[in-house]
């Protein structure tokens, strides 16, 4: 994998994974993620003005944009739901983990990507990781409240890292066609639009409100949707340079940094595991790096 790519991978793994423990932080995850989606359309405009294609390659790119603003908003959808009814130590690493066997088989089928061995050894390093550090309890009984909210966590989970896979490698296209800058703002308004349904109306548009008037909400909601949109730019770029079947778990770094924060500022349970985890993903990426 290419040095530059690989760089922009790990610090974008960073950057998702504040974004995320802030939605999974907040009292209500979609009303959060969907007032990030829009304050991101209005901080990146500048950029998506500068970047905006000719009509040719836009025309090239449609198919494309219109099918990732429908999985990313599918995406956003699923891993909300997720952190409304799991911990970040469990979501995260399971969103994150099951996309990159998934994505290097989509990528080997529809793109015709070969994995080198070195590069099939991280992956299973990275997802071996993952499993090490993802924190099942056995503490419930099975009709438990809470273990049915864990059940459906993970399955919320699991449809994350579905989708992740999915649109990984529509985006792997899309931008061979399209500057990532503006194909990443066509994705990211059009998501905002199929999701406004869900987050501006009932009770969840009061949140939205309710969450745009707390103190100091502008600054956060700005934030967030600098990290939002910055950190899967970052990717898209790496895209172009490196295969998605590469680019996609060296992603996982942020799993290390979702699974510390959930554990030691959210206060949740596990520890030892995510250690074990972080050495087998560090070692996973190193041989990413040697992957050609």
């Amino acid at each position: 994998m290419e040095p530059l790519a690989l760089f922009l991978v790990v610090v974008s793994g960073f950057i998702h994974a504040g974004w995320n423990f802030w939605v999974k932080g907040s009292g209500d995850p979609l009303a959060a993620l969907w007032s990030a989606l829009a304050a991101s359309l209005v901080l990146y405009l500048p950029l998506f003005i500068v970047r905006f294609p000719g009509m040719d390659s836009l025309q090239a790119g449609a198919p494309f944009i219109l099918a990732t603003g429908v999985i990313h908003a599918f995406y956003f959808l699923t891993l909300t739901r997720a952190y409304e009814t799991g911990d970040l130590s469990i979501v995260y690493p399971l969103a994150r983990g099951s996309a990159p066997l998934l994505t290097a088989l989509f990528a080997g089928i529809f793109l015709g990507e070969r994995i080198s061995p070195a590069g099939g050894a991280g992956i299973l390093l990275i997802v071996s990781g993952i499993a090490a550090a993802h924190a099942f309890h056995a503490g419930a009984g099975p009709g438990a409240p809470a273990h049915e909210g864990r059940r459906r966590a993970v399955r919320w989970a699991l449809a994350t890292g579905l989708s992740t896979s999915v649109y990984s490698v529509v985006d792997k296209a899309g931008v061979a066609r399209v500057a990532p800058e503006a194909y990443i703002y066509f994705m990211f308004l059009l998501s905002a639009l199929f999701l406004a349904p869900w987050a501006l109306t009932g009770g969840r548009g009061r949140s939205v409100r309710a969450l745009a008037g707390e103190p100091g909400a502008w600054l956060r909601i700005a934030g967030g949707g600098l990290c939002t949109m910055g950190s899967y730019l970052l990717i898209l770029f790496a895209m172009r340079m490196s295969k998605v079947s590469y680019v996609v778990p060296a992603r996982e770094v942020g799993v290390l940094v979702g699974a510390a924060l959930g554990v030691f500022v959210l206060k949740e349970e596990g520890g030892r595991r995510k250690l074990a985890g972080a050495v087998l993903i560090a070692a996973g990426l190193a041989m990413l790096a040697l992957a050609r």
